[in-house]
């Protein structure tokens, strides 16, 4: 067996060996797993050296500063969650209150144990400073997508002489009730989000169909 090159041991020429894809991803788990230990201020650039096993250099190759690694984390982990909730499709015969619980059901099942996306979103949500432009932005483009998937789906579902604004109106109630029940679900041991998707969906059938 040949020795390795230039003196280089086996497990630094497999480290130079690794995609880049590899390191970026290690990155994030690393910031990922820091920001549910010690929250968005406790996971600096240095723990997340630690953490992922690379050199600040490698940190810094793919993501400008730690606002916009925290922006990439986000978009990652909403898309890895988004495979994993039923879709806002409409079928044949669903009703507003039966599409709500389907989906919300399911979808708020996660929230006990927040994906990334949610807990470092939730952080940065009332944080206007500079320091979190980029996170701040990340995760409000993040809501504003469920709320255009949301909006489409109740606009072929309700009755069309609602009109679109109603629809939009509804998806709003629905991203903010979802808000309100990420919150309670971290705040009450106990938390059972079953009956609270029960009585949301029941509202806004009633609303969308007052005379049924």
């Amino acid at each position: 067996m040949n020795a390795p090159a230039s003196g280089a041991t086996e497990a630094q020429l497999k480290n130079r060996a690794s995609p880049p894809e590899r390191s970026r991803d290690r990155i994030m788990a690393a910031a990922s797993e820091l920001v549910k230990e010690r929250g968005i201020a406790g996971t600096t650039i240095a723990r997340v050296c630690q953490r992922s096993g690379l050199p600040v250099s490698s940190v810094y190759w793919h993501f400008e500063d730690k606002d916009h690694l925290f922006a990439e984390v986000i978009r990652t982990s909403f898309a890895t969650w988004l495979v994993s909730v039923p879709r806002w499709d409409v079928e044949p015969e669903t009703t507003v209150a039966e599409g709500l619980r389907r989906v919300l059901g399911q979808s708020t099942r996660t929230f006990a144990d927040l994906p990334a996306f949610l807990r470092i979103g939730m952080q940065v949500l009332l944080d206007t400073s500079e320091d979190q432009v980029k996170t701040r932005e990340a995760y409000l483009d993040v809501r504003q997508q469920v709320h255009r998937m949301i909006t489409a789906w109740m606009t072929q579902i309700v009755p069309g002489e609602l009109g679109p604004d109603t629809a939009e109106d509804l998806a709003s109630l629905v991203v903010a009730m979802s808000d309100g029940m990420i919150v309670g679900s971290q705040i009450y041991p106990n938390w059972g989000p079953e009956e609270y998707v029960d009585l949301l969906a029941g509202a806004i059938a009633g609303i969308a169909h007052p005379s049924a």
